[in-house]
């Protein structure tokens, strides 16, 4: 276990480092619990937090593969509620296109699938200035030694 990071941990971290070298002009955070502050805080704003993991030890012998299933909320705010929207677009489409298909460098990780989204304008009483967010759902496929879940 010396010198080994657990899979989970190793592909959360890499997905953070993709979409802040990828989307440089947003800021990027990981396992965020705090609300979003629309009205105060620096837009946009991508929280990256994991969420269950899958194993499955039939596809390889000696070998382990982990579905780790994260999410990506993004924040936009726009000068009027349709400019919002359109931004809240434009976020989710560049995250997309940072992630899908993207096969990181890091050992034992594999692609990312695009799972589906979910997008939300908020209502005047939730935020001063015309905001919304979404919530992009992935995967990543890990892959480990049978019972060691950790990249070398």
């Amino acid at each position: 276990m010396s010198g080994t990071v657990p899979l989970r941990e190793a592909a959360l971290a890499t997905i953070a480092d993709r979409l802040t070298a990828q989307l440089s002009d947003v800021a990027v955070e990981r396992a965020r619990r705090a609300p979003v502050d629309t009205d105060a805080e620096t837009l946009p704003r991508l929280v990256v937090r994991g969420d269950d993991l899958e194993a499955d030890d039939s596809q390889e012998p000696g070998r382990t593969h982990y579905r780790i299933a994260f999410g990506v909320t993004g924040f936009a705010v726009g000068t009027t509620d349709l400019a919002a929207e359109q931004a809240l677009s434009l976020l989710h489409a560049r995250t997309v296109a940072a992630l899908a298909g993207w096969t990181p460098a890091t050992p034992g990780l594999g692609d990312i699938a695009e799972q589906g989204g979910e997008f939300r304008l908020y209502e005047a009483e939730d935020s001063s200035r015309p905001a919304g967010e979404f919530l992009a759902r992935f995967t990543i496929l890990a892959i480990g030694l049978a019972g060691g879940p950790w990249s070398s």
